[in-house]
């Protein structure tokens, strides 16, 4: 029996191919989970179609992707997953006036009316990251990312933040996406010895680096700190198992945090409930809910809504910010043991969004100020 409802189009813009595919098939796995959710609520008197687009992780077909979105009618865009494909596609949607509904952690220094920021950007990902490291294992770190924005923008603010701190900084080292040789960057670091490594790398090259790296560490006798941003479950059985590495991570959420969710969310199939799944589910949640209240699927009126109106979701009660289109979020650092990340330290609060760090103070968090004086990050236009 066909469903009487009138139907709300949504794209779907995410790649399931690649070497950051892991990532993509956990997010779209989310929007289709909340889509099958949302369109079994009665309740809503509308029932959401969607329209996918795969770019297969080649990054010319983000552009050709969105087009066939725009083209069919959408107006509200649910993906990307790397900053890259993001900036491709903003001037796209400003010229249709469309939204991308963003849930990947980013970079920071962006604010598109054309986009919600629903991820998490540095000053409630990696900043609390960092500020954790100095606190508990030391000041000598090594940088490394892949060879993108993510990857140099990460990297600059983490070495401001920690030269404000009177850290060292022993190195900064970048590769293409894709890349998978690292011998020489582990001989630096067995003889460096760094107190913690940042990794911003991507991808299957994120996943070969901790493997060799877990390697080296373990024939030297070394249990050496990893941090990461973007590291979740849904990419732990590409790391495998850890033998000699302390693997962090800083998200809006965890398994461990809701069990009973995830325990839930397995009825659909088989999935773990990584960052990147519970926030493409929970935009898509926000976006029905909005549309439910107001009854008006413009990009204008569902924003406005949103503005004014904080909504619960698996990540807590989310709270757009109209200044900056960005989401106050939950904060959490995590340890992976005994392959599930189990929490360290949580915000007592849903930290609110600074993407251009203007407010935060890099010595917030307990960590001993430099020269006496609060020192902030510099905006980049």
């Amino acid at each position: 029996m066909s469903d009487p409802r009138p139907a709300v189009c949504v794209g779907f813009l995410l790649s399931t191919e690649g070497t950051y595919r892991r990532m993509g098939r956990s997010a779209l796995l989310g929007l289709q989970d909340a889509l099958a959710e949302i369109n079994a609520d009665e309740q809503h008197r509308f029932r959401l179609e969607a329209i996918c687009a795969d770019p297969l992780g080649e990054p010319a077909a983000y552009g050709s992707g969105v087009e066939q979105l725009l083209g069919a009618g959408v107006r509200h865009i649910f993906g990307t997953t790397l900053s890259a494909s993001r900036k491709e596609i903003i001037p796209d949607l400003d010229q249709h006036n469309a939204l991308l509904w963003y849930s990947s952690p980013y970079e920071g220094y962006e604010s598109s009316e054309n986009v919600l920021y629903l991820g998490g950007c540095p000053n409630q990902t990696l900043l609390p990251l960092l500020h954790y490291a100095l606190s508990h294992f030391g000041t000598r770190a090594f940088l490394l990312g892949s060879n993108y924005v993510w990857g140099w923008e990460s990297n600059r603010i983490a070495r401001e933040l920690l030269e404000a701190n009177g850290a060292q900084v022993l190195g900064e080292k970048y590769w293409h996406l894709g890349a998978t040789g690292f011998q020489t960057l582990i001989d630096t670091l067995m003889s460096e010895r760094p107190s913690f490594v940042l990794n911003n790398l991507v991808g299957e090259s994120s996943y070969a680096f901790l493997q060799q790296l877990d390697q080296a560490c373990a024939a030297h006798g070394l249990r050496l700190p990893v941090l990461s941003c973007n590291l979740t479950e849904a990419e732990l059985d590409a790391v495998g198992p850890m033998h000699a590495l302390r693997l962090l991570s800083c998200g809006p959420f965890f398994e461990t945090l809701n069990p009973d969710f995830c325990r839930r969310q397995q009825r659909h199939g088989p999935r773990h409930c990584s960052h990147y799944y519970t926030s493409a589910y929970s935009a898509l949640w926000l976006f029905a809910q909005a549309l439910h209240a107001c009854a008006d699927a413009s990009p204008a009126a569902i924003c406005e809504h949103l503005f004014n109106h904080p909504m619960d979701s698996v990540l807590g009660t989310v709270s757009l910010s109209a200044r900056n289109h960005h989401s106050a979020l939950a904060s959490h650092i995590a340890e992976l043991r005994d392959g599930r990340f189990q929490l360290l330290h949580s915000a007592c609060a849903p930290v609110a969004a600074d993407p251009y760090l203007t407010v935060t103070d890099l010595h917030a968090c307990g960590v001993e100020r430099h020269n006496g004086k609060p020192v902030r990050l510099r905006i980049v236009k």
